[in-house]
């Protein structure tokens, strides 16, 4: 099964619900969904502030947007059940805990 076979496996689904709220978070899952296995935390950074500044992002705003991942949006992910994350390679991965069914509901 892959993470977007259609279906929501998750105890809590308020806690998916909650995690999914944030466009950015949504955007992470859509990149990690599309790179079909994990990228480092730097590179999810990179393309997630070149998805939301509209003329590129310099060095300063991609540690800023990674600094707000490794903080906040990976951790409610992961509690979530979402992605998983691997401090020791740097690695954030998609789990099979959630579709893209439950995103869209969302929005994008």
């Amino acid at each position: 099964m892959t993470p977007t076979d259609g279906t929501l496996r998750h105890s809590d689904k308020s806690l998916v619900y909650d995690a999914l709220s944030s466009s950015r978070r949504r955007d992470v899952v859509r990149l990690l969904d599309d790179a079909e296995a994990g990228l480092r935390l730097r590179d999810l950074a990179e393309a997630v502030a070149e998805r939301e500044l509209e003329d590129g992002a310099d060095d300063e705003q991609v540690k800023r947007v990674q600094a707000s991942l490794y903080h906040v949006h990976i951790p409610k992910l992961a509690d979530a059940g979402i992605v998983r994350y691997r401090e020791g390679s740097d690695q954030v991965r998609l789990t099979q805990a959630v579709t893209f069914d439950a995103i869209d509901v969302l929005g994008e």
